[in-house]
């Protein structure tokens, strides 16, 4: 587990500092207007005509405290969408980190949509809006008594300053108090965004199994506790708020108005003086506005703050780097240097597992640029970790790794990952059209490449039928097209990327005959050039295979299988 890690970027703190500042500004303006017009009020009662200047003091002050609230406004909006923007990537980087030590748990779905998007928008809102407000709002009392204190009566400020901590304790009070409930509507909430995500991508599977009725009655009943749990929380905002507003503010008001009578009662100050007092006074209720947005952005901020610190302090701790030393001795001759872009892959001795459990252990391979290697094994044997090394997307624990040239201990891992294009067996097209999704491998990739390589794919012919050919959408997860056509879609977005190295992980698995005839066909054509990798259970996809590699106890050893590909069927049953 790494070390406990900061929520927010580091120029978080930075932008709210900045927010505060102009809200300052704005409060500081705010009470020259007041005064100024405290000054003109005061000086017609006492039967003298203010100095013009008083009346230039109003215009700008309130000119330029609506300019600083604007602006502070807007400020802590965009600060609050780039926290939130900054967020996602980190929240997917714990993701993609724990899968590499272990199956996913099961609630890691609900956990992550949560984290990614209520809890990321609310911690964004707290940290850039909030944050910046109370500060300032908190600041508003003591720089305004002490105002008061220096240039309009000493003991009215005096007595004010005195009573402003009953502010930050009673709202730390209601801080403790409700904590609970603010958890409360956000687990209720959070449960209940999970299931109704989840209704929705299997609507077809739930008609199919006539489920409707119940999950419909699941949906509503959290629904009715998401309901329960967000009215008791609104219940004690709002108990909060009249207890606030009727006695706090009656308080200050009444505190501030008394003293200045008395005081100017007694002639130790103008009427002019306690006219602005009174005035001025108004300001000294600014924290107690907060209490409410408290509910609504403080409490949810804090929770969510602490969801995703906890999200982020448990990030397993994955290698990027490999151990120079091997694991094991090698008899085998030093290879030629690999030279960056040359296509060729090599594996010496190389080690990998996930946490202490350990898969590969002393693998070698070596692949020269325009190889075909196909990679057999049982289920669960390897085949699919010893992808993930050459990808880039698994460092190994010990052993050399050159893939198409760079070597992956000093490379940094996304410059590996960007070498080579691989093709799942569960493919993974993203909600928009068949245009998209390609460009994703190249985003200035012209329409004719895209047809080329969709040609190249044997799903032209496909695409041409669709509606709106490359603008056709495919739906949430490919699902408005076939199994095959997604996979063919895949492979040429593989192909369209344009790199040396193609990794194909059971390009075949689930896909039809025609499918998988066509998919073996498109992979025959590629050229000499491009070197591919090809995990498979298929005796077809032999066949293009320049060499067999068979994965098993966690070695890696060549196979012949010329008898296979006659048809020796006991033979490779121990392959599947």
């Amino acid at each position: 587990m790494s070390s406990s890690v900061s929520v927010m970027s580091p120029q978080s703190g930075i932008r709210a500092r900045r927010v505060a500042a102009v809200h300052v500004v704005e409060v500081a303006a705010t009470c020259l207007f007041l005064v100024a017009v405290g000054h003109t009020i005061g000086g017609r009662f006492e039967g003298f005509t203010p100095a013009p200047g008083w009346y230039w003091a109003m215009g700008a002050g309130g000119v330029v405290a609506a300019v600083a609230g604007g602006a502070a406004m807007s400020m802590s909006g965009r600060h609050a969408r780039a926290e939130e923007a900054a967020l996602h990537p980190r929240i997917l980087d714990v993701l993609y980190r724990r899968s590499l030590t272990g199956p996913p748990a099961t609630d890691e779905g609900e956990r992550v949509i949560t984290l990614a998007t209520d809890n990321a928008e609310r911690v964004s809102e707290y940290r850039q809006v909030f944050l910046p407000d109370i500060i300032a709002a908190l600041a508003t009392p003591v720089l305004v008594c002490l105002g008061i204190l220096v240039a309009l009566d000493w003991l009215t400020g005096l007595a004010l300053l005195l009573a402003c901590p009953l502010i930050p304790t009673l709202i730390s009070g209601f801080v403790r108090l409700f904590r609970k409930r603010s958890s409360d509507s956000r687990r209720e909430r959070a449960r209940l965004t999970a299931r109704y995500l989840d209704a929705l991508s299997n609507l077809v599977l739930i008609r199919i199994l006539g489920a409707g009725q119940r999950v419909e009655d699941d949906l509503r009943r959290r629904g009715e506790t998401n309901r329960g749990a967000i009215m008791k929380l609104l219940a004690g905002n709002q108990i909060v708020i009249v207890v606030v507003d009727g006695l706090f503010s009656l308080l200050f008001i009444v505190m501030a108005a008394g003293l200045a009578m008395m005081r100017w009662q007694g002639g130790d100050i103008s009427a002019t003086s306690a006219m602005t007092i009174v005035l001025l006074s108004v300001l000294l209720l600014e924290p107690l506005h907060q209490v409410a947005a408290f509910f609504y952005i403080g409490m949810g901020g804090i929770a969510s703050q602490k969801a995703l610190k906890r999200w982020f302090d448990a990030a397993p701790s994955v290698p990027t780097t490999l151990d120079a030393a091997p694991s094991l001795p090698t008899l085998e001759p030093p290879s030629p240097a690999p030279v960056p872009g040359d296509g060729t892959i090599q594996l010496r001795n190389v080690s990998v597992g996930y946490g202490e459990t350990e898969v590969l252990h002393g693998v070698s391979l070596a692949i020269a640029r325009g190889g075909r290697t196909a990679i057999i094994g049982r289920s669960g044997a390897g085949k699919s970790t010893l992808l993930s090394v050459l990808s880039g997307t698994l460092p190994p624990q010990s052993g050399e790794v050159h893939v198409d040239g760079l070597d992956a201990s000093t490379a940094a891992p996304g410059t590996i990952r960007s070498v080579s294009a691989s093709v799942n067996q569960r493919t993974w097209l993203f909600a928009g059209t068949v245009a998209d999704n390609l460009a994703v491998a190249n985003p200035g990739a012209t329409r004719e490449q895209m047809w080329d390589a969709l040609r190249g794919a044997g799903v032209a012919d496909d695409v041409e039928a669709m509606p709106k050919g490359l603008d056709s959408d495919v739906g949430e997860q490919g699902r408005l097209v076939s199994g095959g056509q997604a996979q063919r879609i895949s492979l040429a977005r593989a192909f369209l990327s344009g790199r040396n190295i193609l990794l194909l992980d059971e390009p075949t698995s689930h896909v039809d005959m025609d499918s998988e005839r066509r998919i073996i066909d498109a992979i025959s054509q590629i050229g000499e050039d491009t070197t591919v990798v090809v995990v498979t259970h298929r005796h077809r996809l032999l066949e293009l295979a320049h060499d067999v590699q068979r994965v098993g106890g966690g070695t890696l050893s060549p196979v012949d299988c010329a008898d296979s590909v006659e048809g020796d069927r006991a033979k490779t049953e121990d392959w599947a």
